[in-house]
């Protein structure tokens, strides 16, 4: 109907009369069309006629220019928490449609739970045309509306009415239901932004709450006790992450992010609101804080452990710590370790005709080549004392084959010092560089130790001294490389080697059987080869007091190897017992007064 003609006028009134019960006008309190008692009715005559009215006051928009809040009721004066005791109040479109239909008192919904100041709804907005019912629960006293989106309350065009070419389901649906007339054209100016669409025509809001009223399909808004308690849990979810590695902590942070959007999609399905910014900023913010602070601890401690032990372990061994520093123990620890010691033997007399340029140039070309054959097989330099070398496997880090490891890399130290000597020797030195090692196995203390203003990673114990009296026993042998039985056990598997025989160090009440190693598996010369089988069957003799059979195969044994020492020594030995027989009880022990 055009509002200027007054023949349209006239068939308003007329309709009004015939349908009163059923039709309800507009009313508005628009500040730009306020007239009496706040209100702009419908003009006199058509005013006088009807029996039912209602607001269609714009929704109320917030900051962000989204409608959210709908009144349910306006009252004269401005604050709204006034209008539900205000007498001349009207109630809204939507819930006067649905007091007619359903024969309530429209003040009767003021009483459903959530309604702020008894006379707001808080929209909320679902895009799901069929959903769950609820019940209103948010502890601000909000009832809480359903969105549909575009279309989902079914829309009629004006004209199938005017031109009666209504389709049969169109006239079930308006058929004992509420019918909303407006304009969605945007001409009218009638439009409205909300979260779905950007404009929204008006008459879609009354419909909206109508339809949520009459469905009871509102939304639970969890409450502020909610939301903080997430946000507690969030950081201390966040913080347990870092309980794990730094890959999986990654791995569990975008799936902990997954899920959450995912159970708050389904919880919005079952119409319960999740406030999720405040929890998931705590979470992402607690996560970055903490990766941050990770990554600087990181630095730190891998700059602790390359200051610890990169100049006294393979460069691979320091990444392997800095990037797993869990596996190394700091604070002392009992372990299975091989030990090694190294001197040059003849330093004494041969940095006695050096300058000390020379001969720190001379100390660090050494030095440089053995400590890279220990660690070329793992090991670690505990310390250089002189010219001397103390190093260990099997820590910081599990090495199975320590054994196996500190054999090779010995006799690789052996054929270091007569490559050296090769190359470097000066004619004039008074004595050739040679080396004594001592090698042993067993339980000894790793960890820091020291003062607090300086500490060192070292190993302890009982096995640490005897590996050192084994370097020193090399004297009393004539031997290069001389290893317990411990040691020798497994490590006769890659080097070649000798029994010594049994010794009994200073120190030690038991004795203990000690080997020479030769060569790496395979490489020993021929003269050994050869020898070796004489000398073993020699040995035998000897530690059987057949003395005049051991010194026949000691003197077979030097025809290959004519400037072994060790058969010397034995040979010695069993010349003074075939002199004078060994004593009841005589054990084939040479015991060790020196160290």
């Amino acid at each position: 109907m055009d509002p200027s003609r007054p023949d349209e006028d006239q068939k308003l009134l007329a309709a009004t009369r015939r349908h009163g019960e059923r039709l309800i006008h507009a009313v508005t309190n628009d500040p730009k069309l306020i007239s009496e008692n706040r209100f702009y009715y419908p003009y006199p005559a058509l005013k006088a006629v009807a029996k039912s009215m209602a607001q269609v006051t714009q929704p109320v928009k917030e900051d962000d220019g989204t409608i959210r809040l709908e009144p349910l009721l306006i009252g004269i004066q401005r604050d709204y928490t006034t209008w539900a005791e205000d007498p001349e109040a009207m109630p809204s479109l939507g819930l006067k449609a649905v007091s007619l239909l359903e024969g309530k008192p429209f003040r009767d919904y003021l009483s459903l739970p959530g309604v702020i100041g008894g006379s707001l709804v808080r929209l909320n907005y679902v895009g799901q045309k069929e959903v769950l019912g609820g019940s209103i629960t948010d502890a601000e006293g909000e009832i809480h509306e359903q969105w549909y989106v575009d279309h989902a309350i079914p829309r009629i065009p004006a004209k199938s009415v005017l031109r009666r070419t209504l389709s049969d389901d169109q006239k079930a649906r308006i058929k004992d239901g509420i019918a909303f007339v407006g304009s969605t054209s945007l001409g009218a100016f009638d439009h409205f932004p909300s979260p779905f669409t950007g404009q929204e025509p008006g008459v879609m809001v009354h419909a909206l709450l109508a339809e949520n009223i009459l469905q009871s399909r509102y939304l639970t808004v969890a409450s502020i006790w909610l939301t903080l308690g997430l946000v507690i849990l969030a950081v201390f979810g966040a913080s347990m992450l870092f309980r794990l590695t730094p890959l999986k902590s990654g791995l569990a942070f975008f799936s902990i992010m997954a899920l959450a959007f995912w159970g708050h999609y389904l919880l919005f399905l079952r119409l319960y609101i999740i406030e999720l910014a405040s929890p998931l900023l705590a979470f992402v913010g607690t996560f970055l804080v903490l990766v941050v602070h990770r990554t600087i601890e990181e630095n730190r401690k891998a700059a602790e452990v390359r200051g610890m032990f990169g100049q006294y372990v393979p460069p691979e061994v320091v990444d392997i710590l800095v990037k797993n520093p869990e596996k190394l123990k700091l604070g002392g620890e009992k372990r299975d370790m091989t030990i090694f010691f190294l001197d040059i033997a003849h330093f004494t007399t041969i940095s006695e005709k050096m300058t000390p340029e020379a001969l720190i140039q001379f100390l660090n070309r050494y030095l440089t080549a053995l400590t890279d054959d220990i660690f070329d097989n793992n090991g670690v330099v505990d310390k250089y004392i002189g010219d001397c070398i103390m190093a260990f496997w099997n820590a910081p880090l599990d090495e199975k084959d320590h054994r196996r490891k500190a054999c090779l890399a010995a006799v690789a130290c052996v054929k270091t010092i007569d490559r050296l000597n090769k190359e470097f020797l000066d004619p004039s030195m008074p004595e050739t560089p040679t080396v004594r090692i001592g090698l042993n196995s067993g339980e000894v203390v790793v960890g820091n130790t020291g003062s607090a203003r300086k500490l060192a990673y070292t190993v302890l114990g009982d096995d640490v001294n005897l590996a050192s009296r084994l370097e020193g026993a090399n004297k009393f042998f004539g031997s290069t490389l001389m290893a317990s039985e411990d040691t020798y056990s497994e490590g006769k598997d890659v080097v070649e080697g000798r029994l010594l025989g049994a010794v009994r160090v200073v120190g030690k009440a038991i004795p203990i059987k000690v080997y020479e190693l030769l060569a790496k598996k395979g490489d020993l010369e021929e003269k050994w080869a050869k020898g070796i089988p004489l000398y073993h069957e020699a040995i035998t003799h000897y530690e059987n007091k057949r003395f005049d059979a051991a010194l026949k195969g000691f003197e077979a044994f030097l025809k290959h190897v004519p400037d072994d020492k060790t058969a010397k020594l034995y040979m010695n030995a069993c010349n003074d017992y075939v002199v004078i027989p060994p004593p009841e009880g005589w054990e084939p022990v040479f015991n060790l007064t020196s160290k």
